[in-house]
């Protein structure tokens, strides 16, 4: 009998202990809080735009992670028969790397009076035209800029090369 009086008390303790205690645990941690992500910031990109005169239409068009704030900027154009990449941003081996029998074929003055190297090849019989400069107004690896025309003929080649600002 005397069990029976003592359960009402060793319900209410239990009781009162498993409410006290998630309580007391919620107080004690608060949940943790998130934090923003950082800033992105993008490479300036090349700055050409396709002529006029070719039906050239932007293909693609990527941002390149080379940091976890810092974004290159990879696009393509392609009509005609023609391709045009443009590269803002990355390491000069890794943008030349697909292309193993580039020769040099003098360099080239861009606007601002930046000098740009002229590389020239093939990509899967088509001939291949390559521009690759630093941009001294930025930092690397964003001051890495190239530009490749594949498949155009040498007027053709005038024309995309007229573009580029």
């Amino acid at each position: 009998m005397r069990q029976l009086a003592l359960m009402p008390a060793v319900l209410a303790l239990l009781l009162l202990a498993g409410c006290g205690g998630a309580a007391a645990g919620a107080d004690a941690q608060p949940a943790a809080r998130s934090t923003r992500p950082a800033v992105k910031e993008t490479c300036p990109d090349v700055a050409w735009t396709p002529p006029p005169t070719l039906r050239i239409e932007q293909t693609h068009r990527e941002l390149v992670p080379f940091s976890p704030t810092l974004l290159g900027v990879h696009a393509m154009w392609a009509g005609d028969g023609v391709t045009v990449e443009t590269s803002a941003g990355g390491y000069v081996d890794d943008l030349m790397e697909p292309y193993d029998d580039l020769g040099s074929a003098g360099s080239m003055t861009l606007a601002h009076g930046v000098e740009a190297e002229v590389l020239r090849g093939h990509a899967q019989e088509a001939p291949l035209l390559v521009l690759l400069w630093r941009d001294p107004s930025v930092e690397a690896p964003c001051d890495v800029h190239a530009v490749l025309f594949t498949g155009a003929d040498p007027a053709v080649e005038k024309e995309l090369l007229s573009r580029l600002e």
